[in-house]
């Protein structure tokens, strides 16, 4: 009996079409986030794979079930972040920007460039330090503090001018800690990312929040408002992680504090 070679040769036609068709196939979209080249502990091109915002970034692809790509970008000095969201993100060079505070400037600022952002991924804030030690600070121990230092101009300075209570300005966190451990000081009110850095290691962290909205704000992810489904996506991922707790998990192994909202 003579066998047809067709339904042979169209079998082999029809396996070659078809690995041909997938090695054509696209793969899943890398999601490329933006993220500071030089800003720690949240990120640091010199050290890539460490950074609280290159843990963020990886937990939201893999929330996102998507392969990441970090995009390191330099913030500049005149024009700051607003100027690098126009160069980056609304350029289209990354889909997201990490790192984004809230607050009604922003606001204003993401709209004029037809960006949004989500909700807060983590709370920042000024936090109560007394020198090595020394008893945890209260806000009942600012009241009976001899002197409060908080760096000039801060938002931390204007509430102590606000509250009435002994300030006394300083020119930066460094200067504040040097001032808590020489006694100048009884307590100082420093940004909670400063107490990451191993120059704070030792010193004693207040707990209570302060109590005043003006000295905390929220980290967000910055999307392009066109880009609806992504926008949706990556609010619902930051939603999801952290009411896993996912996003303190990160901070706490980066020693950042846990701000407690007003």
């Amino acid at each position: 009996m003579t066998t047809s070679i067709r339904p042979l040769a169209l079998a082999a036609l029809m396996a070659v079409a078809g690995i041909a068709c997938a090695a054509d196939a696209p793969a899943t979209a890398a999601l490329k986030i933006c993220v500071d080249q030089d800003d720690p502990p949240f990120a640091a091109e010199a050290t890539p794979e460490r950074g609280i915002d290159v843990e963020v970034a990886q937990a939201l692809a893999k929330q996102l079930n998507r392969p990441l790509r970090l995009v390191w970008v330099q913030v500049p000095n005149r024009g700051g972040i607003g100027k690098a969201l126009r160069q980056t993100l609304a350029a289209g060079q990354c889909d997201a920007y990490l790192g984004i505070p809230q607050g009604p400037d922003m606001t204003g600022e993401l709209a004029e460039r037809k960006l949004t952002q989500s909700g807060p991924y983590l709370l920042l804030g000024y936090v109560a330090v007394a020198a090595p030690g020394r008893p945890v600070p209260t806000t009942a121990s600012l009241r009976r503090a001899r002197k409060i230092g908080a760096v000039s101009a801060t938002p931390a300075d204007l509430y102590l001018h606000r509250m009435n209570l002994p300030r006394a300005p300083f020119p930066g966190s460094a200067a504040l800690l040097a001032g808590l451990k020489s006694g100048e000081i009884d307590v100082a009110l420093i940004w909670s990312p400063w107490l990451a850095d191993d120059a704070a290691k030792g010193y004693v962290r207040g707990t209570e929040s302060l109590g005043d909205a003006d000295l905390v704000t929220g980290l967000t992810v910055a999307t392009r408002r066109a880009d609806e489904a992504l926008t949706r996506d990556i609010a619902a991922a930051v939603e999801a992680l952290r009411g896993e707790g996912r996003f303190d998990a990160i901070a706490q192994g980066h020693d950042l504090p846990k701000i407690t909202p007003p």
